[in-house]
């Protein structure tokens, strides 16, 4: 047992659920830990106290490093929400599903970026869905207008980094501010990413490093979606393809691509989905 969890006194059994880069993570009956060797833990603590996230419980110092206590979230990812396309179903009901999924994740972002905030790290894994809510989560890296403490960002995911963050980052060695359009773009990936298992960029070395995938993300290498997509979906490929574009003023807002999707839900109940059906 860890003995920041005896010091704590969480209650229940703790299970070892991640352990690398210095981030250890624990689920200890209803309680998620976190601990980080560096500030990062407790940074994402004051940025879940600024938004007044109702899973925030508290954080801390540890030694060097920092720790951060939240109520454990019992949802579904955004990787697991669209896994079902992936068994071959494809039916009315799934299409609905997946649109509806991908309009609350957008609404979510759009009322992080309402409050001021950016997340400037979305992976599929960091978005959850819990009980009709939807939770963005891992803010260590947001950035928005409450003072917290500083840290040189130099992006997230490869896979998930906007064109003009990755070009920012290969060109400079300077802290990188995040946007609501690079925000968009990450988001849109994660959806590309769990609906077709591959993410956007068209690497010219899948397993290359991290530069090189990002000098492709930079470039606007773009995998065709007709070739990647489980089955055809127009409705949804359109907002992704939005979401895409390589310009960040070309991009639909958060809150302009979860009304894109809503309304592309509600025309399965007309002409669109016969034409869906049919393709």
């Amino acid at each position: 047992m860890h003995p920041l969890i005896t010091e704590l006194t969480l209650d229940g059994d703790p299970k070892l659920l991640h352990e690398r880069r210095g981030t250890t993570f624990f689920k200890v009956g209803d309680t998620a830990l976190k601990i980080t060797d560096g500030l990062m833990a407790g940074r994402e603590g004051q940025v879940l106290a600024a938004l007044g996230a109702d899973h925030y419980r508290a954080h801390g110092r540890y030694g060097d490093g920092t720790w951060l206590t939240m109520r454990w979230i019992d949802g579904t990812s955004l990787w697991d929400a669209l896994e079902p396309a992936h068994r071959g179903d494809n039916t009315p009901t799934l299409r609905r599903s997946i649109l509806t999924a991908a309009a609350k994740a957008a609404e979510a972002l759009a009322d992080l970026h309402a409050a001021g905030w950016t997340h400037g790290d979305l992976q599929p894994d960091h978005v959850v869905f819990e009980n009709g809510a939807v939770r963005i989560i891992d803010l260590a890296c947001a950035q928005g207008p409450v003072a917290v403490p500083f840290y040189a960002h130099r992006g997230g995911l490869a896979h998930t980094t906007a064109p003009e963050v990755a070009a920012l980052i290969l060109g400079t060695t300077d802290h990188i501010t995040t946007t609501p359009e690079s925000d968009v773009w990450s988001l849109t990936a994660s959806m590309f990413w769990a609906w077709t298992r591959t993410p956007p960029t068209d690497y010219r070395d899948p397993w290359g490093r991290r530069p090189d995938l990002l000098a492709d993300t930079a470039a606007g290498r773009r995998r065709d979606l007709t070739l990647e997509r489980p089955w055809p979906f127009p409705a949804f490929e359109g907002a992704l393809l939005a979401g895409l574009a390589r310009e960040p003023g070309q991009r639909p807002s958060a809150c302009a691509l979860a009304q894109l999707l809503h309304a592309a839900t509600t025309e399965l109940d007309g002409p669109l989905r016969s034409s869906l059906d049919a393709s």
